[in-house]
């Protein structure tokens, strides 16, 4: 099968995909699993019988047309801010772990400490235009302010773009009280926060779901509604039919979201991934998830959506060769289609279950490597260096000493950040640690804490103390 080939008969698979999830949506429907949701469709024209919604054609594609598509996120520094569109790509950090993972595969439980020090490194990154969200769960920190902590940390020790975290009613009010703080008491058409909803697979959403869709809808604020049915467990065991599943979960959503508030900003997160059959466990890194990660991508594109995909995926234990080959074709697909959200970017091990502070700055490098790749090749007279050619060819000499060397030499090739190039002793691996850690160090070593207004720090302060944030863990932010 030629390219052109390719390309057309992946368009035919994505227009069957779109025609089956708007028969499951019809027929099937989706389970809203609280009665004030099920009012709101209802009063706005949906069928409702028991727990389920069915959806007509007309409604799913007035909801994505009512949808904010292209859209700015805004940063406390402006130079961080995200225009969210189709075609640009934006890391985030890796989100949802409870664990680290350490150089030799040693597993321990993250703590707050954890969680500072990757908002730190991510602030220092000047990859990263985004920064927060469960960067890692900190585990010796109270669960029920966890949230909240997690927020407050990211907007005081980062000023890029953020990415929150939101378990229901009671936190998605309580932080954005906290957002409104920094960004004003009006945030209803300035987009300045990312939150990601989880859907219930198969084919439900869960009051916790709706509730933070209602708080944010409400606020004008984008919702990355992030489907993710795992193949063989609760999803289809197809590529095609897992990923009707999750589109059908992403669309539903979308309509109860533009009926929350119209014009909704709203991230197609696609998170379908596929089940071990072996061992029932999840796999983000195999080839299937890698094909439902791209049609994800197609049908976002199709919508006319920015997509959410998975960044630097691996199940591997530790950081091993499969590390790095599961992590760089994930990446690759998010590059190849154009995932303007690439979520789990960098560091994740273990299937989500694990950090790794090392491939991290692996992942960082990898992302530079394919930015680099699919970046636009300059073809200008210069670059073709006739001229550069001839010189060499006239005056027998090389390129090594060429005046046209010496002015592109910074910009053509790419560079590593801590990959090796020259033959090391002893153990490669551990000469790779050690330029990795030198690396880290020297971006640990250049972070800068970001400048906040001291009205806006004190509000911040008080506000976590009255929710009940210990006094020690505040004194490290």
């Amino acid at each position: 099968m030629t390219k052109q080939e390719e390309a057309i008969r992946d368009q035919q698979i994505v227009e069957l995909i779109h025609q089956n999830t708007l028969r499951i949506l019809e027929e099937i429907g989706v389970a809203f699993l609280t009665e004030e949701s099920r009012e709101v469709l209802r009063q706005n024209g949906v069928k409702v019988e028991g727990t389920r919604a069915y959806f007509t054609e007309k409604q799913v594609m007035d909801a994505l047309d009512a949808a904010t598509k292209d859209f700015t996120v805004y940063a406390r520094n402006s130079k961080y801010d995200v225009k969210m569109n189709t075609e640009d790509i934006y890391m985030t950090p890796a989100y949802g772990s409870t664990r680290i993972c350490e150089a030799d595969g040693t597993i321990r439980s993250a703590v707050f400490d954890d969680f500072i020090k990757l908002a730190d490194i991510f602030q220092a990154s000047d990859e990263f235009f985004i920064n927060g969200g469960i960067m890692v769960q900190p585990n010796d920190i109270d669960p029920k302010i966890a949230a909240e902590v997690m927020v407050y940390t990211t907007l005081c020790r980062s000023d890029k773009a953020l990415f929150c975290v939101c378990d229901g009613k009671k936190n998605a009010e309580n932080i954005l009280k906290m957002v409104k703080i920094v960004f004003g008491d009006d945030i209803t058409d300035k987009p300045c926060t990312f939150n990601l909803i989880s859907p219930l697979a198969p084919l439900a959403y869960t009051q916790q779901a709706l509730d933070t869709i209602d708080v944010w809808g409400k606020n004008g604020q984008p919702l990355i509604l992030a489907p993710a049915p795992m193949a063989g467990a609760t999803g289809p065991i197809s590529v095609v039919g897992n990923v009707s599943v999750s589109n059908a979960e992403f669309l539903a959503g979308n309509v109860y979201a533009q009926m929350i508030h119209a014009g909704t900003p709203i991230i197609f997160g696609h998170a379908a991934t596929v089940s071990d059959m072996q061992n029932m466990q999840v796999s983000n890194a195999c080839p299937g998830f890698v094909k439902i990660a791209k049609y994800g991508a197609l049908l976002a594109k199709k919508y006319g959506v920015p997509c959410r995909s998975g960044g630097s995926m691996s199940n591997a234990s530790g950081l091993t060769a499969q590390a790095g080959v599961e992590s760089a074709m994930s990446m690759f697909e998010s590059f190849t289609e154009r995932a303007n959200l690439m979520m789990h970017a960098t560091g994740s091990l273990q299937s989500f279950n694990a950090v790794s502070f090392e491939k991290v700055l692996l992942d960082i490098e990898t992302f530079n490597r394919m930015k680099y790749y699919f970046s636009e090749t300059p073809a200008d007279e210069d670059a073709l260096a006739f001229d550069a050619i001839k010189e060499v060819i006239d005056n027998n000499s090389n390129f090594v000493v060429s005046t046209h060397t010496f002015e592109r030499f910074r910009i053509d090739p790419w560079y590593s950040q801590v990959s090796l190039h020259s033959n090391t002793e002893g153990d490669p691996n551990q000469a790779l640690y050690a330029s990795i850690q030198k690396r880290m160090n020297s971006l640990l070593e250049s972070y800068q804490y970001p400048e906040m207004p001291a009205e806006q720090r004190q509000t911040l302060d008080d506000f976590m103390r009255e929710i009940g944030m210990d006094k020690s863990d505040m004194a490290k932010i």
